[in-house]
């Protein structure tokens, strides 16, 4: 009788160290998370990266003072441009419709762009540009990356702001540069986020 009351005793201690220290330290385990959807076809979202990496590439030409880099950047999107899959969004022919405008406006700014030899009638031509693949990007809800709507408050000279899409959050300013004639580099980084432009997670837009 006591052998069988030891066994019983060690058994039940075993089980509460087991069920103390044990399986207490078991990680939980982790939810499944759902694989985001896009609303728009592989071939819809590589021609709008497309677009924004020749933009990115143009503006980098923009901090750098670089007019080649510019020209090579502007001629890059251009065929983005071109190439653009808009005819996939006559499914929806409000959104088909609004997004015709800002489209040929950027068309006609990236051409503006490339035709100015003078680098005050590009940066104003930028200006316009990107304003208009804001509202591209507002109006097909693209939900492949999240795009930064930034601000130089003095880009055209005091109280005269500048706009500008970036893929980060650091501001790196196109308008003032780092070789600008009367500031050097010291506005590089002079400026701010207005808006992002954020469809990853949610039908909507995130601002400040």
């Amino acid at each position: 009788m006591k052998k069988l009351l030891m066994v019983l005793a060690v058994l039940i201690a075993a089980f509460l160290v087991y069920k103390i220290f044990i399986k207490k330290d078991k990680p939980p385990r982790e939810k499944p998370v759902p694989i985001a959807v896009s609303k728009h076809s592989d071939v819809f979202n590589h021609s709008m990266e497309a677009l924004l990496a020749a933009y990115y590439v143009m503006t980098d030409g923009f901090v750098n003072w670089d007019s080649a880099a510019v020209g090579k950047g502007a001629q890059s999107l251009q065929t983005a441009l071109a190439d653009f899959k808009v005819e996939e969004l006559k499914k929806d022919s409000a959104i088909y419709q609004t997004a015709q405008f800002p489209l040929e406006t950027a068309k006609t700014s990236t051409a503006a762009i490339l035709g100015s030899p003078d680098w005050t009638a590009k940066r104003h031509a930028l200006n316009d540009l990107s304003d208009a693949l804001r509202m591209l990007l507002l109006t097909v809800k693209y939900d492949q990356a999240p795009a930064y709507w930034q601000e130089c408050p003095m880009a055209f000279g005091e109280g005269q702001p500048g706009n500008w899409l970036s893929g980060k959050n650091e501001v790196v300013n196109p308008y003032l540069g780092n070789k600008d004639p009367r500031h050097g580099n010291t506005m590089l980084h002079c400026g701010e986020n207005k808006m992002v432009i954020d469809f990853t997670k949610s039908d909507s837009t995130q601002t400040k």
